[in-house]
């Protein structure tokens, strides 16, 4: 199977460009680095692609690309009550725009909290047991 991957990587490289396997500059390479850090946000981490801008305008709250980070959940539950509090000013002073405005992302916000709250109780890590590949490779003998 090893070798059988390798050989199709060889195969990939041939129909590939040249350039796309020449060594980065400096400034590349430090360019690619910035844009990882430039993800990380208050609320988690930004997972849109490399070389992309923030198509939201950095509404982290309302944007489907953030990976909430479970540790923020008060801030965000802070937000979330700011929120609630703005809303009620929007409703008395008659600002219907900032009515609905505000309504999309408390939607957003509870949307993210109820994320944190499944992220957080997931398990952090997984048991996959020890694999077995008598059966697969056709080796089954009564010794094992």
């Amino acid at each position: 199977m090893i070798s059988h991957h390798r050989a199709f990587i060889a195969r990939r490289r041939t129909e590939r460009p040249s350039e796309e396997y020449r060594e980065l500059t400096a400034a590349e390479w430090d360019e690619f680095l910035a844009h990882f850090e430039l993800r990380k946000v208050a609320l988690g981490t930004c997972g849109r692609d490399y070389a992309t801008p923030c198509q939201h305008e950095n509404a982290c709250v309302r944007c489907p690309l953030l990976l909430v980070d479970p540790a923020q959940m008060p801030r965000l539950q802070e937000i979330h009550a700011n929120l609630v509090d703005r809303l009620q000013e929007a409703r008395d002073q008659g600002w219907l725009g900032e009515v609905a405005a505000i309504e999309t992302t408390m939607a957003a916000a509870a949307q993210k909290l109820e994320a944190m709250r499944e992220r957080a109780a997931q398990p952090s890590t997984v048991h996959l047991g020890m694999p077995d590949f008598r059966t697969t490779a056709g080796r089954l003998s009564s010794d094992c």
